[in-house]
């Protein structure tokens, strides 16, 4: 394909000193022979076009999986620190398409260098000055949209955080979660106010930004077309003078522009590729994010002990961030705890708002590790379980519950996975909590599907849902 070009491009010439010598069979052969060439270019350009498609829906299907797959792996401290949330937000900008087009622009830069150096030999034959210069000007164009592709990316990493907050207030203007209180309490006005305010502002800097790289753009852009029109005005001047046949001025003329577009074409792709690169290094920091423990030095293990139950002992916990503010030293959720609930015995936790019970479960379940002192379930601590094995003994129901856009058999089967598709076991679990009752009155029973996203979702109220 790279090749292709070159050849309809001569055989233009030959087309036109054909017409000059006035050859009616010479012109229509040609004129077959172009036609020829022009169909394999256009069936080559064809098939590039859909592998470039497929290539890319796979590509951003492998990527979108890896920043999922790597989110699976984290702590839960760390979805917690809105530095991490912003580094996951700079890794999925772009991540479907970015990776595809440093693939196709580095085969572009292939196909080009290909062509170029087709066309080369051309206007070498004619010129070596005017080869240089036409490769000459052509570099400011691609220094310039380099420079505004930093500048541009700097400013994108600069406001992800506002990025993310012009995106939670869309999401509350437009969520059914959020919908009655914004009428009730008329925070419409409000909040779109806020939404207004922060696009504004990307606005006005998006903007300032695009006019100076499109006069830088401009003026250099001007360099490579006087470059051009320099060489032009000598071909047509040779063929004026009748140093050169007007076909050989007709192939010279096309292997300036096309050269000229080749060589510009590859520095705009390397130009791309280096954008590219800028915003994937957010996507390879982010896979490269590792769990907050796993650096940390060797643990001791201490013997496990020979009890059956749950012990904390001597716990303290602080929640990641505040060792870095004020009065951090007194900010413990919690501190000095312990206490040994044996095997069959049942226990309330009562106190406070803020007195730590959320905390006592998020340990139990290692979804934090504890700062002072260990966590053990039947003598054994927990940073010594297997997660999978510690997590699949422990039933968990948080104040803040989540709300499963599945089927109610699904909403019931996820507590436990390996009994997804165990209809008695959840009718028995439905029954026990009774839950029984809402499913009965729902007009497809366990298969009923819940939520409003699908057209025929049931909504449940707030009490049905517990």
């Amino acid at each position: 394909v790279a090749l292709l070009p070159i050849a309809i491009a001569w055989v233009g010439k030959q087309i036109v000193d054909a017409v000059v010598d006035e050859s009616r069979d010479e012109t229509v052969r040609w004129v077959v022979i172009e036609l020829g060439l022009v169909v394999a270019h256009a069936a080559v350009q064809r098939t590039l076009q859909l592998v470039r498609d497929l290539l890319g829906l796979r590509l951003g299907r492998e990527v979108n999986v890896s920043i999922l797959e790597k989110a699976l792996t984290l702590e839960l401290e760390q979805f917690e620190d809105g530095r991490f949330y912003d580094r996951l937000a700079k890794a999925r900008q772009g991540a479907s398409h970015r990776p595809l087009s440093v693939v196709q622009e580095g085969f572009q830069v292939v196909q080009n260098a290909l062509t170029l150096g087709g066309y080369l030999v051309l206007i070498l034959a004619y010129s070596p000055l005017a080869a240089l210069v036409l490769l000459v000007a052509g570099v400011p164009t691609v220094l310039v949209e380099m420079r505004y592709s930093r500048k541009a990316f700097q400013l994108q990493n600069w406001r992800s955080p506002s990025m993310r907050k012009l995106g939670y207030l869309e999401w509350i203007l437009a969520n059914n979660q959020f919908v009655k209180e914004v009428k009730l309490f008329s925070l419409g006005g409000l909040l779109l106010g806020r939404y207004r305010g922060l696009y504004d502002a990307f606005y006005e800097a998006d903007r300032r930004l695009a006019l100076r790289r499109a006069g830088a753009s401009l003026a250099v852009s001007l360099l490579a077309t006087g470059a051009f029109y320099g060489c032009y005005a000598t071909v047509a001047i040779a063929a004026a003078t009748k140093a050169i046949t007007i076909g050989t001025m007709t192939l010279y003329l096309i292997a300036f522009r096309q050269g000229q577009q080749a060589f510009q074409s590859i520095l705009s792709a390397f130009s791309g590729i280096y954008e590219h690169l800028l915003y994937m290094s957010n996507l390879f920091a982010y896979l490269a994010a590792q769990p907050p423990h796993s650096d940390a030095a060797p643990r001791v293990a201490l013997p496990p002990l020979a009890e059956e139950g749950i012990r904390f002992e001597d716990v303290a916990f602080r929640y990641p961030m505040s060792a870095d503010t004020v009065g951090a030293e007194d900010r413990w959720a919690l501190r000095g705890v312990s206490f040994f609930i044996p095997k069959g015995q049942s226990v309330a936790l009562v106190g406070e708002n803020g007195a730590g019970k959320t905390t006592i479960v998020k340990l139990l379940t290692r979804l934090y590790l504890p700062t002072e002192g260990r966590v053990l379930l039947d003598g054994k601590d927990v940073r010594d379980w297997d997660t999978e094995t510690l997590r699949a003994r422990i039933g968990v129901v948080f104040q803040d519950f989540k709300e499963y856009e599945l089927d109610v058999q699904e909403n019931v089967g996820i507590g436990s996975l390996t009994h997804l598709g165990d209809l008695p076991r959840i009718g028995r679990a439905a029954a026990s909590s009774g839950a029984d009752e809402v499913i009965a009155s729902l007009p497809e029973g366990l298969a009923t599907k819940l939520g409003k996203w699908a057209h025929d979702g049931q909504e449940l109220s707030g009490g049905q849902w517990q």
